[in-house]
């Protein structure tokens, strides 16, 4: 198996450099294209007509993906060490997987999920399920809640619990979102960094993100009834 499990030179990992870090991708085929169930439970059609993934050429099919990222997660460990850099790790790059409730084996040990096997480095992902967020999630791992088409009422529970929600907007960054301060989440993809309970601005990626009318893109009502009216 080779490294390439993770991407770690697509624009957004490159620039996670200029901050000290070695950002690591996952990606694998995206909802149900693996033939192995969905892994992505909460994807919304929207979505998943958007997906990065789903002409991914780093998709992989998901059985064994536990195992292959451990040994990728090693070999990216190494990497690091020789740059200089620290290990970012973001498992879901087009998938949401819970990993925090996957067990993995290292070196003949069972570790109740990567994180615990993998102490040292920070992981982080963006996931659709608002649930992961009810349980206690490992300290090297950060969560942040993706908005999407249809879920604003959990997107704004998050927040005012805390969390970070990403959210898709057309057009200028905005400075908030619902009286909810908002950062530049295309400056690098270290979720991590960011501070507590704020909205991760993100523009579409993509002709048929920036086309968007499902809704998974946040348009101002204006916008939006010009776009439902243009055909």
């Amino acid at each position: 198996m080779q490294n390439r499990i993770y991407s770690m030179d697509n624009p957004k990992a490159i620039k996670a450099q200029g901050f000290g870090w070695l950002n690591a991708i996952h990606y694998m085929a995206p909802a149900d294209l693996a033939g192995v169930g969905n892994l992505c439970p909460a994807a919304s059609e929207g979505c998943k007509a958007l997906c990065l993934g789903w002409h991914s050429g780093q998709a992989g099919m998901a059985k064994g993906a536990e195992l292959n990222s451990v040994r990728a997660t090693e070999l990216a460990e190494r990497k690091a060490a020789r740059m200089g850099l620290k290990l970012c790790v973001r498992l879901n790059g087009s998938t949401d997987i819970v990993w925090e409730r996957i067990r993995v084996m290292r070196g003949g040990v069972e570790y109740p999920n990567m994180m615990a096997a993998f102490p040292s480095i920070q992981f982080t992902d963006y996931t659709k399920l608002a649930s992961r967020f009810a349980r206690p999630l490992p300290a090297n791992y950060s969560l942040t809640y993706s908005r999407t088409d249809g879920r604003d009422v959990d997107a704004l529970r998050l927040l005012s619990a805390g969390h970070n929600v990403a959210i898709v907007f057309s057009g200028e960054r905005p400075r908030q979102w619902c009286g909810v301060a908002a950062i530049d989440g295309d400056a690098h993809d270290l979720r991590h960094l960011d501070p507590r309970g704020v909205v991760v601005a993100l523009a579409p990626k993509g002709r048929a993100a920036k086309r968007d009318r499902t809704g998974f893109v946040w348009r101002p009502l204006r916008e939006l009834a010009v776009a439902i009216a243009t055909p």
